[in-house]
């Protein structure tokens, strides 16, 4: 007991100061930034082409955009060196570098954190949220796709984005927990070819995005301005004319000859469109903003629901406490030898798998297996970052720690949430934070399915390869959840309507599709904005549905559609 709390206590003061110092590094180093790039403005009042963002289609598209005349917008600073550790990647949530969104209040779901509130981190940065992600590489099923385009010539060319170009490197570190479930998996008689070791985007153990790929090309003729926060688009009777930006508390205007090219991200270019007068004419009516064309930006909005936080308990122990991260040797590995079997170069997720039950995509449910859990800090710092509630952590997660107890988290994910939400603008003030309305778990379907997952999972721990490592879901009853027998599907419900989690995938505010469908906001022949000329979008906005997987390398998919398809870039 004694070597339990000396462990405990070794472990909070570890993460206590190192958390304060790269904190403090990660804020100083935007505000740096910030300062630095200051003066730096547009040269010119117009350009080609705009990019408004800096994410991974932004990138994508800048690294392959034929033309030497090209103004890259982003609202935040550059990148720290530090964000490129993947290991670090958690420390990132509430610093300068994070537009810090949350929802609204959630009326059937979320019932465990804050005022029913779920934080949704999202990268104010060079690189946007690919800096914040945990670097799987999905190799997407051409399943999922097959309602996107009008044909399968479209497809075949969209599915070609998968295929090249894109520096994936294989997860060198892992712990015992991810070769025991999916070998478990296969003991259960699930496909164990579903069941795999992720592919992640990642170079000598650093991080690696497709915004670094775009900063190594130092393209002739393109600049990029951080620190600009773009307003709205202008538009002039259907032609997009040019963008208003601030920047230093300076208002400017700059134009476009060619295209304006909106990759914000899923919350922010279906705000810039409504602040621009393109959306529902009842809410932009509401809100004061002269209407443009009448289109459904802000709707649609969906995200990978998740669930099972600590759940999974363990007699053996991990080799991710505090000692093992700055055990030299560890770090060594990370710093001379690529990051080869270095938890530095571990972005937290070891395994993932999938299950297919429904026929119109590939997979139904995914699994995702994080070898910790928000008490790895003690309560330090990780379980704010979920919103969770203090009288929960106090009452389920703080006695694993007082105990010393190993738990891990093995997620079963929603992949196709019949539950959608939207977006809308708070007021009509472009510095205003969005409203962001999921919805989750609106639709009882969509708890069934969880409750399906955690069934399987409980199917998975049961098997011998698991049984090896002292594996069992954690007996204590959830708070709220004690009138419920335990692993009852009553039980089950209570507890993901209240340990409701995001796993950082919002897509569809602004859906493509044919003019046809009222639904569509832009083309899926070429991603125009519906009923205007010289404007684009191209993010994880555009998606009429999630993808069976972690939906960044088909963002990247995406962009290099648009390439192909706007500029005959192959």
């Amino acid at each position: 007991m004694l070597f339990v709390k000396l462990s405990t206590l070794f472990t909070y003061i570890f993460y206590l100061l190192g958390t304060a110092l790269l904190c403090g590094i990660l804020n100083g180093s935007y505000c740096f930034y910030e300062w630095y790039h200051s003066t730096r403005f547009p040269s010119k009042q117009r350009y080609e082409f705009i990019i408004v963002g800096s994410g991974t289609a932004s990138s994508t598209i800048a690294s392959g955009i034929p033309s030497t005349d090209v103004l890259i917008l982003e609202a935040g600073s550059m990148r720290s060196g530090l964000m490129d550790i993947p290991l670090l990647q958690p420390l990132l949530q509430g610093t300068n570098y994070d537009w810090r969104y949350q929802t609204e209040s959630q009326d059937a779901a979320c019932m465990g954190l804050n005022d029913r509130k779920s934080n949704w981190p999202m990268g104010r940065v060079f690189g946007g949220t690919d800096m914040f992600n945990n670097m799987v590489y999905y190799r997407a099923q051409r399943g999922d796709f097959r309602e996107w385009f009008d044909g399968d010539g479209d497809l075949d060319a969209f599915m070609e984005g998968f295929e090249c170009g894109t520096d994936v490197d294989e997860l060198s570190f892992g712990t015992d927990l991810g070769g025991a479930f999916i070998k478990a998996a296969g003991e259960a008689g699930l496909e164990e070819e579903l069941f795999y070791r992720p592919n992640v985007s990642m170079s000598g153990g650093r991080r690696w995005t497709m915004s670094h790929r775009y900063w190594k090309q130092s393209r002739e003729g393109h600049e990029l301005i951080l620190n600009a926060l773009v307003t709205k688009v202008t538009i002039e009777g259907r032609q997009a004319m040019g963008i208003d930006m601030r920047k230093n508390g300076k208002d400017l205007h700059v134009m476009a000859s060619k295209g304006i090219i909106l990759a914000a991200g899923t919350i922010g270019s279906a705000k810039i469109l409504l602040h621009s007068g393109v959306g529902p004419s009842e809410h932009l009516e509401e809100k004061g903003v002269d209407q443009v064309v009448d289109l459904k930006v802000g709707e649609n909005l969906q995200d990978h629901v998740t669930t099972g936080m600590d759940l999974v308990l363990l007699s053996n122990q991990l080799p991710l406490r505090a000692w093992n991260l700055v055990n030299p040797m560890n770090v060594g590995r990370y710093l001379f030898a690529d990051g080869r079997n270095s938890s530095l170069a571990f972005g937290g997720c070891e395994c993932l798998g999938f299950v297919s039950f429904d026929s119109n995509f590939t997979h139904s449910l995914g699994f995702m297996v994080l070898p910790v859990g928000i008490t790895i800090d003690t309560g330090h710092h990780l379980h704010d970052l979920i919103n969770l509630r203090e009288d929960i952590w106090n009452l389920y997660f703080r006695p694993l720690v007082e105990r010393g107890q190993q738990s891990v988290t093995i997620l079963p994910i929603l992949l196709h949430p019949k539950s959608k939400g939207f977006i809308r603008l708070r007021d009509s003030n472009p510095h205003s934070s969005p409203l962001i309305q999921p919805n989750y778990l609106q639709e009882q379907e969509d708890i069934q399915t969880l409750i399906t997952g955690l069934k399987i999972l409980q199917q998975i721990l049961d098997q011998p390869a698991m049984r090896a490592l002292g594996a069992e879901l954690n007996p204590k009853l959830f708070p709220g959840c004690e009138q419920h027998p335990f692993g009852s599907d009553s039980y089950w419900e209570c507890y993901i309507r209240a340990l409701t989690l995001t796993l950082y995938h919002p897509v569809g505010t602004c859906r493509m599709g044919p003019e046809s469908d009222p639904h569509a906001v832009v083309s899926n022949k070429d991603f125009k904005v519906h009923q205007l000329d010289n404007l684009y979008v191209v993010d994880g906005s555009i998606m009429p549905n999630l993808p069976s997987g972690n939906p960044n390398s088909v963002i990247i998919a995406l962009a290099k559609y648009f390439l192909r398809v706007r500029f005959s870039v192959k």
